[in-house]
């Protein structure tokens, strides 16, 4: 295997068997394979997957696709029944904290017996151990039995104990699901400082993180790998296929009425033509988008002044209940804000079959974003924010770049922040303890 590629599988696929009835156990292990009483089930099937060393790779797919069990089996927690796998360096595996825990062990014995599994010796955990403790941070519960630990607890010291001995390969699965808020952004700048230097395959619902953290990702359906590309590309495929299953077939040409197409008395509209990529029902379609800041249309938007999104829509058939929205994003397919008239609150009247409609979001200050390119996707969906089916789903319809008005301190800030410094006088000045 070369150097550069740190974990290598072949084929893998694992079967596992399904009895109907408990005692077609013991008729297989008589008939010793002469007879089969059992149904075959493959969680895997024919996976093939490499991954060089310092990458950060995400693993998305729906409940039951095979993602777990593609983790155990490339951390050795299980084998595969055929293929084969190469792995080039320790592991560190998150799959489900604290699972190799002894209860009956205190926090202290726990992590030192953590790291004799991962190949270190004392003399190295003991050069480690403070910052364990430290990021942990559960105080005098390290040299209780963790039986008594509670939920958070038991987390932190897992999470500290598995990314604290240096290893080669981070393996994390949904682990960070929980804990507070507090915690968990804790965990994830570790997540993010490690990725600087090792591998890191992250498995995660949350299609927003792993765009964040992965520079590629592997999409698993049914055992199978769907699809493996960048993040921007995956996730946007990932989410076509929870809405519309497995009809992922060539986009549909969604021709924009000719009122439309250029210049109008709103505006210069943005058609949606069949080269970008869409999907949905298309019980209606969203024909064009404008947007519109401080004399500028689909350009350039500038923050802290008022800015206009409007879309045009024709209804096929009729639309009970609306639900209409944009969402930008950067140039890496990150999330940066969105918002929709089920969260505004806004209802939309219903869309009548054979209608044109025009529905325009004003916003009064464009927030203070980054000076880069951004775009625009936009929604239109029948029913409510938790239950509904999506008529048409438009990614990047605009491409744009967005000035500031100052540097801000992240991607995003508001506009406009004022500052004011009082001096106390010292016989009034509260004392803070």
């Amino acid at each position: 295997m070369s150097s550069e590629i740190i974990i290598c599988a072949e084929n893998i696929g694992k079967c596992y068997q399904i009895y109907d009835r408990p005692i077609d156990r013991l008729k297989q292990s008589l008939w010793r394979g002469r007879k089969q009483f059992f149904k075959e089930f493959w969680a895997l099937k024919n996976v093939s997957l490499k991954i060089k060393k310092n990458e950060t790779v995400g693993v998305i797919g729906s409940n039951g696709s095979g993602k777990s069990t593609l983790l155990q089996i490339v951390c050795g927690i299980l084998s595969p029944t055929e293929g084969k796998l190469k792995v080039n360096g320790r592991i560190a595996a998150l799959l489900e904290l604290g699972s190799g825990f002894n209860p009956e062990y205190t926090g202290r014995e726990n992590i030192y017996m953590n790291a004799s599994i991962m190949g270190l010796s004392k003399a190295e955990m003991d050069s480690r151990y403070e910052e364990v403790v430290a990021f942990a941070d559960i105080g005098g519960f390290i040299d209780q039995p963790v039986k008594m630990y509670s939920s958070g607890m038991y987390v932190r010291l897992a999470f500290a104990a598995a990314v604290n001995v240096s290893p080669d390969i981070l393996v994390v699965d949904e682990a960070l699901s929980v804990g507070d808020a507090r915690f968990q952004q804790k965990c994830m700048d570790k997540i993010r400082n490690f990725c600087k230097t090792g591998t890191v395959i992250f498995v995660s619902h949350d299609t927003a993180a792993v765009t964040e953290l992965c520079s590629r990702v592997f999409w698993i359906e049914s055992g199978k790998i769907r699809l493996d590309g960048t993040p921007k590309f995956v996730t946007e495929k990932y989410l076509q296929y929870m809405y519309e299953g497995d009809d992922l077939g060539e986009n549909v040409s969604v021709t924009p009425s000719r009122s439309f197409a250029g210049v109008s008395s709103i505006g210069d509209f943005s058609p949606v033509c069949k080269d970008l990529r869409q999907f949905g029902d298309r019980r209606a379609i969203i024909e064009a988008v404008s947007l519109s800041s401080h004399l500028s249309s689909n350009g350039i938007v500038y923050s802290g002044r008022p800015c206009e999104i409007t879309m045009a829509f024709y209804a096929h058939k009729d639309i009970t209940n609306p639900v209409i929205g944009f969402m930008v994003k950067d140039r890496l397919g990150r999330e940066i804000f969105a918002d929709n008239t089920a969260l505004i609150r806004q209802d939309i009247e219903r869309l009548s079959a054979g209608g044109r409609y025009i529905v325009r979001f004003v916003i009064d200050e464009w927030p203070n974003l980054r000076e880069e390119e951004y775009t625009l996707t936009v929604a239109l969906a029948d029913g409510t924010m938790d239950d509904h089916a999506q008529c048409h789903y438009v990614h990047d319809v605009v491409i744009f770049t967005s000035i500031p008005v100052r540097k801000p301190g992240g991607i995003i800030s508001v506009p406009n922040t004022d500052v004011n410094l009082f001096q106390m006088d010292g016989k009034d000045a509260p004392e803070f303890t």
